[in-house]
């Protein structure tokens, strides 16, 4: 027999991944682990009496009864799962650039222009993934922030060399949040912000040096750290065939009105304000130059597809590359813990269970576990231990755990690359 290899993050050694498999491995690893529970443990979910009248768990048909019920309960905390899929995107372009950080507050724009690696290792694997001495950085860092209202971007890249601080709102997608949380990036909630602080010169920031202490605005702070150009955008990475988006897709299935709305808002805030002079706009691109009374150039719009990461990073990036790390994990994991959740309430045991009882009582097969695990899922380790389960106890594994349209040693090599993936 020739099982079919599956292509398995987890199973793969933590410590050899880069970021880029890191920001998926750990959300991956914990709904793998609820995946086997619910495999495993009948215990694992239950349904309270109104539940199973309100699914139809009571009036399915017999035959059928415990795989619907294996289907309710394994698709259902799959969906309650956020498992890090909200801010990977995020993660991902944070992590492909030195100077690209998440979480951009305005409070702690100090912090970050002046510990960038911190702020960017903080973002990516939060409070918990620093040192104590980088903690007690944060703790101890010696500017105030006496703003009003906050704000908070999703990314933010610096290049230095051109003197320039990027900010960025990301949607994945032209139809992403709606017609009122895509307004608002412009207006009251985001961009909006850091205009009215620009227009008003209010002092935000105070820095404390020994026993003498100075007050900033944000126009200041930015010069204090050698930024000479601000760009703010919208960046909206694909359109909803999960190709690179462009203004005519967003025009047709997105909100682009609700960005010009946003837009024209922005325009008016300039325009009214003495602090600015308005050196270019471009209605169709949404895109808008203007000086700043400081000196400072800012830029705001609305960007498409490639042009997110040639904005962020100066580098010309295909955002189809964010979709490159393809995995089967999920997809595989899951319909194999439906299909064993099932054979466990019908029978009390599926083939994980009975794989995981030869593991105590067959030394050869945890030897040849081991090697499989440790090839980090070869072809070659994972034919061998299929191929001597077979021959050695083909008759612990019933046909009739094993779905109909799966031969015996292709189902067992999934359940085994699913546990493998699990324990590894």
């Amino acid at each position: 027999m020739v099982a079919k290899k599956r292509n398995m993050l987890c199973i793969k050694r933590k410590e050899s991944l880069d970021i880029g498999h890191l920001l998926l491995y750990s959300p991956y690893k914990n709904i793998l682990l609820n995946f086997m529970e619910l495999a495993t443990k009948k215990e694992a979910k239950d349904f309270d009496p109104v539940a199973k009248v309100y699914h139809g768990l009571l009036s399915a048909p017999a035959g059928i009864r415990e795989y619907y019920e294996a289907l309710l309960g394994v698709t259902s905390y799959y969906q309650a799962s956020k498992g890090g899929r909200g801010r990977y995107i995020e993660k991902k372009l944070a992590s492909s650039f030195e100077f690209c950080s998440l979480d951009i507050k305005l409070s702690q724009i100090p912090f970050w222009l002046t510990h960038p690696a911190i702020h960017k290792k903080k973002g990516i694997f939060t409070l918990q993934g620093l040192s104590a001495s980088e903690k007690r950085l944060i703790r101890r860092f010696h500017w105030d922030w006496i703003g009003e209202r906050d704000e908070e971007t999703d990314l933010g890249s610096v290049i230095k060399k051109e003197k320039v601080m990027v900010l960025m709102e990301i949607k994945n997608r032209v139809d992403s949040g709606g017609t009122a949380a895509r307004r608002e990036i412009w207006t009251s909630q985001k961009f909006g912000i850091i205009l009215d602080y620009l227009a008003e010169d209010k002092k935000i920031y105070r820095k404390h040096e020994e026993e003498k202490s100075k007050d900033f605005t944000f126009a200041e702070m930015l010069l204090h750290f050698d930024i000479h150009n601000l760009e703010m955008y919208i960046g909206i990475l694909f359109d909803i065939t999960d190709s690179p988006a462009s203004i005519d897709a967003d025009k047709k299935n997105g909100f682009y009105s609700s960005s010009k709305e946003g837009f024209n808002y922005l325009l008016n805030k300039i325009r009214n304000s003495k602090k600015f002079n308005i050196i270019d706009v471009n209605d169709k691109k949404l895109q808008i130059k203007t000086t700043h009374s400081s000196g400072i150039i800012v830029k705001c719009g609305a960007l498409y597809g490639n042009e997110v990461t040639e904005r962020l990073f100066r580098q010309i990036v295909p955002v189809s590359d964010l979709l490159l790390l393809r995995y089967d994990d999920i997809w595989l994991s899951q319909l194999i813990a439906i299909n064993e959740r099932a054979s466990l309430l019908k029978y009390g045991k599926n083939y994980t269970t009975i794989f995981r009882s030869l593991l105590i009582k067959d030394w050869k097969v945890r030897k040849l576990y081991d090697e499989f695990i440790t090839s980090e899922g070869s072809e070659k380790t994972l034919n061998n231990l299929v191929s001597y389960i077979i021959k050695k106890h083909d008759k612990r594994f019933l046909s009739g755990l094993c779905p109909s349209s799966t031969k015996k040693d292709e189902y067992l090599s999934d359940v085994i690359q699913f546990l493998g993936a699990v324990e590894a």
